[in-house]
């Protein structure tokens, strides 16, 4: 019906249009040209107007209008069958937009759903324009289409460079892990099922050896790890390897590779703490957790920047650093200072919940990718932490130094304090302390992690323990000392500068 009504209306045009140029009917050319071009015009313009406003809509809102539309009862077929597909298309476009913040290798083309026609028999993927068609039979059950589109989209587009080094059953392992994060993180219930429950078991029976991959790649997702250090690493390998040496080479490093994931996942289903470092031919990782309450109050960040050091020093190229309870607030700090310090040239930060033991808790992650050399070169320059310099000094010194003068002159200047809660400087203690603080942010709204601010208030104050000298907490601080509360706030777990 659809067919026969465009071509009806365009056997209508044709006959105006031909009537209007020839003045069949010169009576009514006039007014047939006005009404046709005004008709035309404004259907025109509306078209272009939705078609550009559709375009630029970002997929939930895609999403939502089809899945209106398919409340509709006895929606042509047409219609059913786009809806289908604009719900399929926007899971899909919004699930790999999400992996790709998180460094996952894939192509990064558009997804677009189309429909097999009658006499076309087999399903296929190829790419036009920039995006990727996937064809595929029609059904009205969204999950089902949803998992076959994805299982034909990870053959095609999920690390295409990789999989000349990867065997097929550890290849599809990745695969069928990939679209089962997918399906979990776009929370579809039914279609994760028939996943599980059905397409699963026949891969497992299409693909000997798969099942032992797939087993550990679980382990790993369940600890966060599967996009946000597994497949950046997978996605990177082709750049790195030797390309001369055998298949069975390379599927070995990048089973050697999981398995320290899998070590890694183990020790934090346990709660195990020790140094984790994998230094392969390709691959070169340390993973650093970051968490422990003491050594982060009393230490703050420069045992683990020291740490990162040490780990490049002994051959790894890139390191994860994982934050989690009271790490978590502490982690993006420790990565700025890293590549404050000249260790790492970049790095990348991601939250996610993950298990710890048997729970499940808030992480923050710090891919830090790091030249070779630039950690033993630290190291050298400086082999204890006490001998590091003050960073103000090292990478700001000629234009801080001139706004710090004019600071001081500021402050020494008299004026009278209006609050009540103002107390003469005792020995210069807030001096010193605001000092301090300034070293670590010396610019108005930059932030201090609570436990770092304390630690500087603690050298100063010469005890072990707020709780043991005269102020027992940094609002405290802040409340017995005007000079302070006008330089710092309280907002949270950090200290603030004004």
């Amino acid at each position: 019906m659809t067919y026969l009504a465009l071509i009806l209306i365009g056997i209508s045009v044709f006959i105006l249009s031909l009537s209007m140029a020839f003045d069949w009917l010169p009576i009514l050319t006039e007014n047939i040209r006005i009404l046709f071009v005004t008709i035309f015009g404004t259907i025109s313009g509306l078209y272009l107007l939705i078609n550009g406003i559709w375009k630029a809509a970002p997929e939930p809102a895609k999403e939502l209008v089809a899945k209106i539309l398919r409340q509709i009862p006895n929606l042509p077929n047409y219609y059913k069958r786009r809806t289908v597909g604009l719900e399929i298309e926007s899971e899909i476009n919004t699930a790999l937009k999400e992996f790709s913040k998180e460094g996952a290798g894939f192509v990064e083309e558009e997804v677009v759903v189309k429909w097999l026609k009658p006499g076309e028999e087999a399903r296929r993927l190829f790419f036009k324009g920039g995006k990727a068609f996937i064809k595929l039979d029609f059904t009205e059950d969204k999950e089902r289409n949803l998992v076959e589109a994805t299982l034909m989209y990870c053959k095609e587009c999920l690390l295409p460079e990789v999989r000349q080094f990867i065997e097929r059953p550890m290849m599809r392992a990745i695969d069928i892990t990939f679209i089962d994060e997918l399906l979990s993180r776009r929370n579809i219930i039914r279609g994760r099922a028939y996943f599980t429950q059905e397409v699963i078991p026949q891969e497992i029976k299409d693909t000997p050896g798969m099942d032992i991959y797939l087993d550990d790649l679980e382990l790993i997702n369940q600890h966060g790890l599967f996009t946000r250090a597994f497949l950046p690493e997978l996605k990177e390998y082709p750049g790195k390897a030797q390309r001369r040496v055998s298949r069975k080479n390379h599927l070995q490093q990048i089973e050697e590779y999981v398995a320290f994931l899998k070590k890694t996942a183990e020790d934090r289903t346990r709660v195990v703490k020790r140094v984790w470092l994998h230094i392969g031919e390709t691959i070169r990782v340390g993973v650093i957790l970051v968490g422990t309450a003491d050594k982060l109050e009393y230490e703050g960040v420069k045992p683990y920047v020291r740490r990162t050091a040490k780990d490049n020093a002994q051959g790894a190229r890139t390191v994860y650093m994982i934050g989690y309870n009271l790490g978590n607030s502490f982690v993006p700090n420790i990565a700025h200072e890293i590549q404050q310090r000249g260790i790492s040239k970049e790095y990348k930060i991601h939250e996610y919940y993950s298990l710890i033991g048997k729970v499940v808790k808030k992480h923050t992650l710090a891919r830090l990718s790091i030249p070779e050399g630039s950690g033993a070169e630290f190291l050298r320059r400086y082999p204890s932490t006490k001998d590091w310099p003050d960073l103000e000094g090292e990478t700001l010194r000629s234009v801080v130094k001139e706004k710090e003068n004019k600071l001081e002159a500021m402050e020494e200047t008299p004026v009278k304090e209006k609050t009540v809660n103002e107390k003469p400087m005792k020995d210069g203690w807030e001096k010193q302390l605001n000092n301090a603080w300034k070293k670590r942010a010396n610019t108005a709204g930059q932030t201090i992690p609570g436990p770092v601010a304390g630690g500087d208030a603690l050298k100063i104050f010469g005890v072990k323990k707020l709780k043991d000298g005269e102020y027992k907490t940094l609002q405290s601080i802040l409340n017995g000392s005007a000079y302070l509360s006008k330089r710092w706030a309280r907002k949270e777990n950090t200290i603030v500068k004004l």
